[in-house]
């Protein structure tokens, strides 16, 4: 029979015991975090290996290797219509660091790594949201893979999820609503969104700050507010900016409707097809209603959803709104002494929010799925094949021309500027756009041997303008294919047509059966 002393010896030592056994159990809960973690890099790192890099991506890099810091902030940034954070990594990596052309695509690897690390370990979702998350369509390739500034947007957009309670350092909000608004402008609206948000719940909590706290608020203020007075100034267009002296000119080219581009970033940003996205967007706005958290939903989403309608957009800007919504959704999540104090109707709510995510997921996972297969099998540009080719026959070695905004794609793979057309390597958005139309004078004037030209649309520019060249006297002898992979479906072509002088010219008919092909 037990002792006394015994018994008490026993029972004080369970719970000793039932925490060492929490504690191991939280350390495999970690583990496999790291797991996932590592699982995640393995996609992207191999899908990264066989991505070719398109147009956007070397439009950026090429900005940042020919220009200067003050020549890309205070002249060229208005042109590109984006802040220049992106530019500024990407110059520090060339003229500091001299790394190549391969490296872009590391650094929007790691952006991206420490944006899903956030996600993983310090989202409030349970796990078994969290973890498909990351391996959501957005998450695991478009904001991965492709090498933009979107690769910053979830790093910086979770970091501010991170502080946004703590309303005792706004400093650490300050600082990451700063770095978001200089990334692009979806992430300058997220910035100015969350940056109001945070400041009306401070104001509930004024009462109770002391003097040192409000001065700071107000050096935050004062700096983010300057911050955007900043980039209102280097982003206000001129009258010689592209995208608006040629708009009545883009007015004879068919352009999607505002209805269309609603839909169809809606569609993209969440469940593929308009209803589904609809039901996902407004039921996690409801949600976000009972949290008493509808503004830091309703305000990014309702403000990128009317950007991305009303004045542009394209695919990879739809991740921008699924960005914003997870980002609302972990502002709102309950901690787990709200959880505990639920009645039922709170409880249906979390139900109800959890089968949407997990509906979210299920979708984006099956997207991500096939593109990352069709990234291994496809080219996704053919500006790197392109220069391949023109490296093996020599081309560079004598004048160039090139046509359209796509052939960047093909000069970042070379250390100068290889188009006589064209007076810069990377493509200015500004008036007169030299490369964008044929000069026959100047076309006979300089004579090139090799003129490449870029198309969404290869067989039609071949049947179309394959007659002109051949009077001009040039035939094709090389087709470099690629493909705009967005989600289960191709956005556009991303071909590359190379003419060359007439002559004795024995490739003229392989490059014309590869078109063919």
């Amino acid at each position: 029979m037990m002792s006394p002393a015994g018994a008490i010896e026993t029972a004080s030592a369970l719970p000793a015991e039932a925490s060492a056994s929490n504690e191991g159990t939280r350390s495999w809960w970690r583990i496999a975090d790291f797991g996932i973690l590592a699982a995640w890099v393995a996609i992207v790192g191999f899908t990264l290996q066989h991505h070719e890099k398109w147009a956007d991506e070397a439009q950026a890099w090429l900005i940042a290797r020919d220009l200067s810091l003050r020549a890309i902030w205070f002249h060229e940034l208005r042109y590109e219509g984006s802040p220049g954070l992106w530019h500024t990594l990407l110059w520090i990596t060339q003229h500091v660091f001299h790394l190549g052309y391969g490296a872009i695509g590391v650094i929007g690897m790691a952006g991206a790594t420490a944006g899903a690390a956030l996600l993983i370990f310090k989202a409030p979702f349970p796990r078994y949201i969290r973890w498909p998350l990351a391996f959501t369509y957005v998450m695991v390739y478009q904001y991965a893979v492709i090498a933009r500034p979107y690769t910053l947007l979830p790093l910086l957009a979770f970091a501010a999820d991170l502080l946004f309670k703590d309303l005792q350092h706004p400093e650490r909000m300050a600082v990451i609503l700063v770095l978001l608004a200089n990334l692009s402008l979806h992430g300058t609206i997220l910035a100015a969104c969350l940056g109001l948000v945070y400041l009306l719940d401070a104001r509930k909590s004024w009462h109770t700050f002391d003097a040192h706290l409000r001065k700071r608020y107000w050096v935050c203020v004062s700096a983010m507010a300057l911050t955007l007075v900043f980039l209102f100034l280097i982003l206000r267009p001129t009258p010689d900016v592209a995208e608006f002296a040629t708009k009545e000119q883009a007015k004879l080219f068919q352009q999607p409707t505002h209805s269309q581009k609603l839909l169809g970033g809606i569609s993209g940003a969440f469940l593929d097809y308009p209803i589904p996205s609809f039901v996902f967007m407004l039921g996690a706005g409801l949600w976000c209603y009972t949290r008493r958290r509808l503004l830091v939903f309703l305000l990014p989403v309702g403000l990128l959803t009317a950007l991305y309608s009303l004045v542009h957009g394209y695919a990879h800007h739809h991740g921008a709104l699924f960005v914003a919504a997870i980002t609302a959704i972990w502002i709102a999540w309950p901690d787990e002494a709200e959880l505990s104090a639920f009645n039922s109707r709170a409880r249906w709510c979390m139900q109800g929010i959890t089968v949407l995510l997990l509906c979210l997921c299920g979708m984006n996972i099956w997207d991500a799925s096939v593109v990352v297969k069709r990234e291994y099998l496809y080219p996704y540009s053919g500006g790197e094949d392109a220069a391949k080719y023109l490296k093996a026959v020599g081309a560079d070695r004598a004048p160039m021309f090139g046509y359209l905004f796509g052939v960047v794609a093909v000069q970042a793979y070379f250390d100068h500027n290889i188009f006589a057309n064209m007076p810069t390597a990377y493509f200015h958005q500004g008036v007169p756009l030299r490369g964008t139309a044929l000069e026959v004078e100047e076309l006979r004037a300089v004579n090139p041997e090799y003129v490449v030209a870029y198309s969404v649309d290869p067989q039609l520019m071949l049947d179309t303008d394959g007659p002109m060249w051949r009077s001009l006297g040039y035939e094709m002898v090389h087709f470099s294919d690629g493909y705009y992979l967005y989600k289960q479906s191709v956005y556009q072509r991303e071909g590359y047509l190379i003419f060359r002088r007439m002559g004795a010219n024995p490739d003229a008919e392989v490059g014309n059966r590869a078109m063919r092909q």
